[in-house]
């Protein structure tokens, strides 16, 4: 329902690819505009399923790869929005030092990914890294090179690192897929991952759930949409 809420205004299309569904939950969707595949799958293979399933895309498609265990906040997609829209202003950073312009230089013609919660381990002084730092008129981007695989990418980007990504599948490395995917410090061959501060989605999982958002208000928003549905 929060990612039905989120994206609603938006021209978009929802593919929920199921793993072993059952009838409730399958006569639960028919209540949206979705379309449901329902397999038996497994981790793994759900992941290589949706990769597999925006690669038949048009290669202009932004994509939305997103876990079963996240809630968005309804201002999810004018944020996304605006970062796709006006990513040349945004991320026009041009680093002074000769050295740093032909690693870091031309960042809003890198690749992009977005992912949209923020994990409050980033802020954990072990784990702290020097980022770089996006302002647009709804948030603050912030730069990250590790995602799970929940984020949003463009078509032809998936196309770019497709067998990056396929070979991620095999055990779910998200580390793997990170480590691959994303620049941090130097950006050749490799893209540019943001995550927005505040963030406007979350994992949820307690001890890893976006900061500075009142996440029960949100749930609770969406639990009293649930109940209004037919």
């Amino acid at each position: 329902m929060s990612l039905y809420e989120a994206v609603k205004s938006f021209p978009h299309h929802i593919h929920i690819l199921g793993d072993g569904l059952s009838e409730e939950t399958m006569h639960f969707f028919q209540q949206f505009p979705v379309s449901v595949s329902n397999y038996k799958m497994g981790n793994d293979e759900s992941i290589r399923q949706s990769i597999l399933k925006a690669l038949e895309l048009p290669e202009n498609d932004w994509i939305y790869f997103c876990e079963d265990d996240y809630l968005h906040r309804k201002e999810t997609f004018v944020c996304i929005d605006e970062l796709i829209r006006h990513r040349h202003a945004i991320l026009s950073y041009q680093p002074k030092e000769l050295w740093k312009k032909w690693f870091t230089g031309q960042l809003s013609r890198k690749p992009l990914f977005v992912h949209p919660p923020d994990y409050p381990d980033r802020y954990r002084s072990n784990l702290n890294k020097v980022s770089l730092l996006f302002h647009s008129s709804n948030c603050h981007w912030r730069q990250i090179s590790n995602t799970t695989f929940t984020f949003l990418t463009e078509g032809k980007t998936v196309h770019c690192f497709k067998k990056s990504l396929l070979k991620a599948a095999n055990g779910a490395r998200d580390r793997y897929l990170s480590r691959k995917l994303y620049g941090h410090r130097i950006f050749w061959r490799k893209a540019l991952c943001l995550s927005p501060v505040p963030g406007i989605a979350t994992h949820m999982h307690i001890s890893s759930m976006t900061p500075l958002v009142d996440w029960e208000e949100v749930l609770i928003s969406n639990k009293k949409l649930l109940e209004q549905q037919p």
